[in-house]
């Protein structure tokens, strides 16, 4: 497969796993990640993650560049809304790429040519319908499908003058999707991702129903993520016998982890459970093994969430958020 280009712009600290990130992103060498950030802590990049050092102020004169009217861009968060139109804001960075791309950072890549294929890009002008990770052809006319009307008015625009975040990367609520779709492009909605429902403790997947339009939420069960030499996968037992399943990728949704592993870098094979990664116990998991090993740490994740939550509404009360 051709090259596919991921554009992450992030400001702040990394998170305490990102050399996990950077490990699972070696694993894929059909595709290159651009980072532009302004931590510039030493962390071991692997070739196809290139860094690029800026401040926020430099980022938002970059974006302001591309636009003829002030754009509300007062704070790294409000980036998220901009991911779709990454494809023209970034495009003399994206010269010979196939594709680009947009993924957060709070998640763990397996093997991506196992679901992405050069036939797909092909075939679909976007793949993928969430911030947390989208894949688009890289071709001036679908960088700018963006730019484009939406019920009569100029929804980028809207959006884009609004300080506010609008959700404009994923879902169908007047964002890019509703945008591609009013278009008469082909959006790929399959997903091959394990999205990890934010108000759980336990490691829960939620999904999208693209005829219903709204999200399911699996039911509890005993699992555990495997990643192994760039391949990503849970394990279970149903009905006496072990499951396995092969993702993209695993997303955290910015879930607090711990790391209890001997190293980060160069690792070849770890665990993923509520809420750490760590080294798997057996060498080969089985029927008789699985019991023994561990599933998950006790947590508070799902009270200090809704604590957290409380908080952010009383300050939008107050005027203090937004």
């Amino acid at each position: 497969m051709k090259k596919v280009a991921f554009i992450i712009p992030y400001f702040g600290r990394f998170n305490n796993y990102f050399p996990l990130f950077l490990e699972s992103c070696a694993h894929n060498p059909d595709c290159d990640w651009l980072i532009f950030t302004d931590d510039r802590r030493a962390f071991s990049c692997p070739p196809n993650v290139i860094i690029h050092y800026m401040s926020f102020a430099e980022m938002q004169a970059m974006v302001q560049s591309k636009f003829d009217f002030p754009i509300a861009l007062e704070r790294p968060y409000k980036l998220c809304d901009f991911k779709p139109a990454y494809g023209y804001i970034f495009e003399e960075y994206l010269t010979g790429y196939t594709a680009w791309g947009h993924c957060d950072t709070d998640l763990i890549f397996g093997r991506i040519r196992d679901f992405i294929s050069e036939q797909d890009i092909r075939d679909y002008d976007k793949i993928g319908i969430f911030g947390h990770c989208t894949v688009f052809r890289n071709d001036e006319e679908n960088n700018r499908i963006f730019l484009q009307p939406l019920n009569g008015h100029s929804r980028y625009r809207e959006v884009y003058t609004d300080r506010k975040n609008h959700s404009f990367d994923e879902e169908f609520k007047d964002s890019i999707n509703t945008i591609f779709e009013s278009c008469g492009k082909r959006i790929r909605t399959t997903e091959y991702q394990a999205n990890i429902y934010t108000k759980s403790s336990d490691f829960r997947l939620t999904s999208w129903d693209p005829v219903e339009r709204c999200y399911h939420n699996e039911k509890l069960k005993r699992a555990i993520f495997v990643w192994d030499d760039g391949i990503l996968s849970r394990y279970w037992i149903e009905r006496g016998e072990l499951q396995k399943q092969e993702y993209l990728y695993i997303h955290m949704q910015a879930r607090p982890m711990d790391v209890r592993l001997e190293k980060m870098e160069n690792v070849q094979r770890f665990k993923i459970i509520p809420n750490t990664f760590e080294a798997l116990e057996v060498e080969e998991i089985s029927v008789d093994n699985f019991a023994h090993i561990r599933s998950k740490y006790f947590n508070l994740h799902y009270f200090r969430l809704r604590s957290k939550n409380l908080w952010v509404k009383i300050k939008k009360k107050v005027g203090l958020a937004y």
